[in-house]
């Protein structure tokens, strides 16, 4: 009988012990918690059906800076309360700029890259260490207003996901002022911090000037966000030619998914252009290169020593009719001209847009009709 009751006791006295280590086991990361208390509270604070953009979080260590932006863009993604900005448009001016995503943003930058993307809330956020824990904070702006839409502040715990991420630290500390901080692209990405020796400047350009690849300035946004400031058009057009050579019938879904990064307002902006263009040469890649496309003859041309030409999107070929064809420059012909903004990507007939000169008219239509090309470059 002592035997059995000592049997029993082990027995529940190993459940037991077992519970316990399940339940410790199971127990929530304090940051993992703080990160989806985030979300819940952009959930309840943005209105649904906002497109936002997860620009950055300001720490000492970029592996805990993109942990967070990963983990509110999954979050994101999953509830379906908001349409976010795909990281890989961050990505490709990341790798071009050498950026990293824990640097401190200005808020005037950040409504920019806002309106880049089309983006109705810019969300940032900043993590610094108290003692033995850690304060984060994330914020949403309006784009439109410029005012702070709500903020989330919580302490965290040293628990062993932070700790971790800690120990990967930036070199320096990234709570510096914005005169000395990382400059931010238009895409919504840290440039590295600029050298201590003054900086070439660029020559002032009017509109009409011959630019540096020897075309003419038809744009000037006023600063250097992004790496660059001036738009300049070739001398000449390419074409006429279609803007596919094929039909996206039999496109991967994938690939077509691809397209809509090109789509509306998404792709019409300026400073869209270069980026409509790289978008669709992955795709013309992936079929074979795309001999012929609009993008492709943009994207092989050389002029003037520089070969960093792209299709214009739907606004910058609108800048280009206004600011030279009215003004008789450049040479070109009152006829149709594509653009690199796309309108539709179903199974059925593909359409892109495209600016008359004849009388400005914007429109789209088929993607196979041939049209007008003039190569476009930023400096």
């Amino acid at each position: 009988m002592k035997n059995l009751f000592r049997l029993t006791s082990i027995f529940f006295a190993l459940i037991a012990l077992s519970a316990c280590a399940t339940t410790t086991a199971a127990a929530p990361d304090d940051l993992d918690m703080a990160i989806r208390d985030a979300s819940d509270y952009l959930n309840d604070n943005i209105p649904q059906g906002s497109k936002i953009v997860i620009l950055n979080i300001q720490s000492d260590s970029n592996t805990l800076s993109e942990y967070i932006i990963e983990e509110l863009t999954s979050n994101a993604v999953n509830d379906r309360i908001f349409t976010v900005v795909d990281r890989a448009q961050l990505d490709l001016i990341r790798e071009e700029q050498n950026f990293q995503y824990s640097g401190e943003v200005d808020d005037n930058d950040a409504l920019e890259i806002g309106r880049f993307f089309g983006a109705q809330y810019i969300i940032s956020g900043a993590v610094s260490e108290l003692a033995d824990r850690y304060r984060m904070r994330i914020r949403a702006l309006n784009v439109q207003t410029a005012q702070v839409q709500g903020q989330y502040n919580r302490n965290i715990s040293a628990g062993r996901t932070i700790t971790a991420l800690m120990r990967n630290r930036s070199s320096g500390s990234s709570a510096v002022s914005s005169s000395a901080a990382n400059r931010t692209s238009a895409a919504g990405t840290t440039i590295e911090r600029q050298s201590t020796q003054p900086a070439a400047q660029t020559p002032a350009y009017k509109i009409g000037d011959t630019g540096p690849a020897g075309g003419l300035v038809f744009y000037d946004k006023g600063n250097n966000i992004g790496g660059w400031r001036y738009l300049e058009a070739a001398l000449s057009d390419l074409g006429p030619a279609s803007f596919i050579t094929e039909s996206p019938g039999g496109f991967p879904r994938n690939l077509l998914e691809l397209w809509g990064r090109t789509d509306g307002e998404n792709g019409r902006p300026v400073g869209r252009g270069k980026y409509n263009t790289e978008f669709i040469m992955q795709v013309a890649q992936a079929r074979g290169g795309g001999f012929g496309w609009a993008a492709q003859l943009c994207d092989i041309y050389e002029f003037g020593g520089y070969n960093d030409w792209f299709l214009p999107s739907r606004d910058e070929l609108n800048y280009m009719y206004g600011n030279l064809y009215l003004r008789g420059l450049g040479d070109f012909r009152p006829e149709e001209y594509w653009s690199s903004t796309t309108f539709d990507n179903t199974w059925g007939e593909y359409r892109a847009w495209h600016v008359n000169f004849a009388d400005g008219r914007q429109d789209n239509n088929n993607a196979s009709r041939q049209r007008r090309i003039r190569p476009v470059r930023q400096f």
